[in-house]
C-alpha cells in the first residue's frame, strides 16, 4: 500500500487498453463513491438554485444562459458561415496552440513537492484508502472527471459555431471529442514534465525560451508584413488575429495536430480522402470512431506515462536522499548549510516586522498576511515576471504604429485590459487560494477590514507596479500631456482595487475549490469575463460623459480642475464600494457552511 492510499498493482492486471473499460469486482468502494457523489451535486445544484442565500447566483446564472442562448440565435445567425475548412483548422490547430502554452506555463512553473501528481480528496482517502483500488484507476478516474465541463464548454461553443455547421449534431460531437482529448493530452504533458530532473527542466525552458521567441518573432514579421504602414493599431490587432489563424493552420502545427484531426475533421463534417469512396454518413462515422479511438490510447498513453513519471520522481528522491546521507557520513557541511541558511532571517521577515511595528495594534496581525504572501511571490517569482512581461510587451506594442494620438489610447486600453484580464489568475494570492484553511484564517485577531485590507495588498501592489511601470514607458515614448499622465497614475491602481476586490468578492459569496471543474465552474468564468466587458465598456462612457457636462455647465476656467477631480473622486468611490463589498462578504462568509467539498 502506497502512502497516497491505493495499491500500485492489481493481483491480476493486463495493463492492456481494455483494462480500464472493464475493472474488476475488488472496486465497489470506488462506485459506491462515485454514485454517492453524483447524487450529492445534483441534489446540491438543485437546493443552490431555490436556497435565498445562492439567490444572486441562480439569477446571473439564469440571465447570463437566457443572454447569450439570445445573442447566439439573434446577432450571431446574421453573420456569413466561415468555410468548414477553416473551422477544422482552427479547432485542431488552436488546440495545439494552448498545448503548447500549457507546456511552456508548466515547464517555468515551480515543481511540486509532493512525490504524486494525482489529486486525493478526504472522501477518497475514507473510503478508497483501505482498498484494493489500482493507479491505473484512479488516474483515468481524475481525468474523465473533466468530461462535464467539456460538455458545458460544447454547448456554449455550439452557441457560437452553430452557423458554420453543417450538420449540428456532427459539430457537437466533434468538438466534445476534441475538448476531451485535449484535457488527455494537457495531461500528459504534466506527468511527462513532472517527471523531469532539475537539468532536465532547465533544458526545458531554455528551449521553451527560444522556440517561443522565434515564434513571436515570426509572427510580429509577418504581422508588420501584412499591415499597410501608417495603419491604425486596430487594423493591427485584426491583422495579428488573421496571421494567428494562419498560423495555427499551417503544415508543421496541423503535423502536431494529429491526435485532433478526427475529431476535428467530425466537426468540420469533412471526412479524410481515404474515405472518399464510401458514402458520406458511412465516412463520418467511421471518423467518430476514429476520435474515439485516438481518445482511448490517449487514455492508455496517460496511464504509462503517468506511472513512468511516478517511478522517475521517486527515483530522483532516493537520489536526493542518498546524496544528503553522503554528505552526513562524509562530515560535509552542505545539507547544514542549507538548513541553515532556511533558518536564517530574511528581508520579507525583515519587512514584515517594521510593518508590524508601523501598523496600528489591532491591525498589527496584517503584517504576517502580507510576510506570507511576499513570500508566495518570492517563490513562484518566475511565473510572475513572466505573466506580466508579455502583457505589459503586448500593451506597448501600440506605439510601434505611426498614430501618436491613437497608440497612446491603446496603451492605456491594454493596461486596463491586463489589470482586469490577466493580474488575478496570475496572483492568486489571497482568498480564493485559502479556501482550505479559512478556518485558520478565520481565526486570526483581526477585523473584517483589516484582514481584506491585508489579503489584497500584495496583489494590489504588484499590478499597480506592472501599471506605472508601463505607463512610464509609454509617456516616455509617446509624450501625452503631462495632467492627463498624472490622472492615469493616480487612478489606474483604484481599477486594480476593484478588479481584486470583485474577484475576491464573488468568491467569498460562491466559494470554489481551486481545481474545481463542471458546468457551474464554466458559467462562473464566462459571468466573470461578462462583467468585466461591461465594466471596460461603461466606464469609459461614463467618465468622457462627466467630462463633457463639465465642459457645458461650468466656465472654462473650472473645466479642467473639476473634471480632474471628480473622475479621480469617482473611480475611487467605486474602489470603496467594491472594497465595502468584499468586507460584507468576508463577514457574511462561515467556512463550516459555505465550504463546498471536494
Amino acid at each position: 500500500m502506497s502512502a497516497s492510499g491505493y495499491t500500485s498493482e492489481r493481483v491480476v492486471q493486463t495493463n492492456g487498453l481494455g483494462d480500464w473499460l472493464f475493472p474488476d469486482h475488488s472496486l465497489d468502494g470506488l462506485r459506491y463513491l462515485s454514485r454517492a457523489q453524483i447524487r450529492f451535486r445534483v441534489k446540491r445544484f438543485w437546493k443552490r438554485m431555490f436556497s435565498p442565500r445562492q439567490a444572486i447566483a441562480s439569477f446571473l446564472s439564469i440571465a447570463f444562459m437566457s443572454l447569450y442562448l439570445l445573442a447566439g440565435l439573434t446577432l450571431l445567425s446574421r453573420r456569413e458561415a466561415n468555410d468548414p475548412e477553416q473551422l477544422r483548422l482552427w479547432l485542431s490547430g488552436g488546440m495545439v496552440l494552448y498545448a503548447m502554452y500549457h507546456t511552456v506555463k508548466h515547464l517555468w512553473a515551480k515543481p511540486s513537492l509532493e512525490p504524486d501528481a494525482e489529486t486525493w480528496t478526504d472522501a477518497d482517502r475514507l473510503w478508497l484508502g483501505g482498498g484494493p483500488v489500482s493507479r491505473r484507476t484512479m488516474v483515468l478516474r481524475e481525468a474523465m472527471s473533466a468530461i462535464p465541463s467539456a460538455l458545458a464548454k460544447t454547448a456554449l461553443l455550439g452557441v457560437v459555431l452553430w452557423r458554420d455547421a453543417e450538420f449540428l449534431p456532427l459539430l457537437l460531437a466533434g468538438v466534445c471529442l476534441a475538448l476531451i482529448a485535449l484535457e488527455l493530452i494537457r495531461r500528459v504533458i504534466t506527468h511527462g514534465i513532472d517527471a523531469l530532473r532539475p537539468s532536465e527542466r532547465r533544458l526545458g525552458c531554455t528551449i521553451s525560451v527560444v522556440v517561443g521567441l522565434a515564434m513571436v518573432f515570426q509572427l510580429g514579421v509577418q504581422i508588420w508584413q501584412s499591415t499597410p504602414p501608417g495603419s491604425d493599431p486596430v487594423i493591427y490587432v485584426l491583422s495579428a488575429m488573421s496571421e494567428v489563424g494562419n498560423y495555427a493552420g499551417s503544415t508543421w502545427i496541423q503535423i502536431m495536430a494529429f491526435a485532433l484531426l478526427p475529431a476535428a475533421s467530425v466537426a468540420s463534417a469533412e471526412p479524410w480522402l481515404l474515405f472518399g469512396s464510401l458514402a458520406p454518413p458511412i465516412s463520418l462515422a467511421l471518423m467518430t470512431m476514429l476520435a474515439v479511438a485516438v481518445i482511448l490510447v490517449l487514455a492508455e498513453t496517460l496511464v504509462r506515462v503517468d506511472a513512468w513519471s511516478t517511478d522517475r520522481r521517486i527515483e530522483t528522491e532516493r537520489q536526493r536522499l542518498r546524496w544528503l546521507e553522503s554528505n552526513v557520513i562524509q562530515g560535509r557541511s552542505a545539507a547544514l548549510d542549507d538548513l541553515s541558511r532556511s533558518l536564517q532571517v530574511t528581508w520579507i521577515q525583515r519587512f514584515g516586522d517594521a510593518l508590524a511595528r508601523w501598523l496600528p495594534e489591532r491591525a498589527g496581525g496584517m503584517s504576517g498576511l502580507v510576510v506570507r504572501q511576499l513570500q508566495c511571490v518570492r517563490r513562484y517569482l518566475p511565473n510572475v515576471i513572466v505573466s506580466f512581461a508579455i502583457p505589459m510587451a503586448l500593451s506597448l506594442s501600440p506605439l510601434l504604429t505611426d498614430q501618436t494620438t491613437k497608440q497612446w489610447v491603446f496603451v492605456i486600453g491594454g493596461i486596463a485590459l491586463s489589470s482586469l484580464l490577466l493580474a488575478p489568475p496570475a496572483l492568486q494570492i489571497d482568498f480564493r487560494r485559502d479556501l482550505k484553511r479559512m478556518f485558520l484564517v478565520r481565526s486570526l485577531p483581526l477585523g473584517n477590514v483589516a484582514m481584506c485590507v491585508g489579503m489584497l495588498s500584495v496583489p494590489v501592489a504588484i499590478t499597480v507596479l506592472f501599471q506605472w511601470i508601463t505607463l512610464a514607458l509609454g509617456a516616455w515614448i509617446a509624450a501625452p500631456p503631462k495632467w492627463q499622465t498624472i490622472w492615469l497614475f493616480m487612478a489606474l491602481p483604484s481599477l486594480a482595487v476593484v478588479t481584486f476586490a470583485v474577484e475576491n468578492a464573488l468568491f467569498l459569496a460562491f466559494p470554489h475549490h481551486v481545481h474545481a471543474q463542471g458546468i457551474a465552474m464554466v458559467i462562473r468564468a464566462k459571468i466573470t469575463f461578462l462583467w468585466k466587458g461591461v465594466m471596460l465598456a461603461i466606464a469609459p462612457i461614463g467618465l468622457i460623459s462627466y467630462v463633457m457636462m463639465c465642459e457645458r455647465l461650468l466656465p472654462s476656467f473650472w473645466v479642467g480642475p473639476a473634471a480632474f477631480a471628480g473622475t479621480l473622486f469617482a473611480v475611487w468611490s467605486v474602489a470603496a464600494l467594491a472594497g465595502w463589498v468584499l468586507v460584507r462578504c468576508w463577514n457574511r462568509f462561515d467556512p463550516l457552511i459555505d465550504t463546498p467539498p471536494e
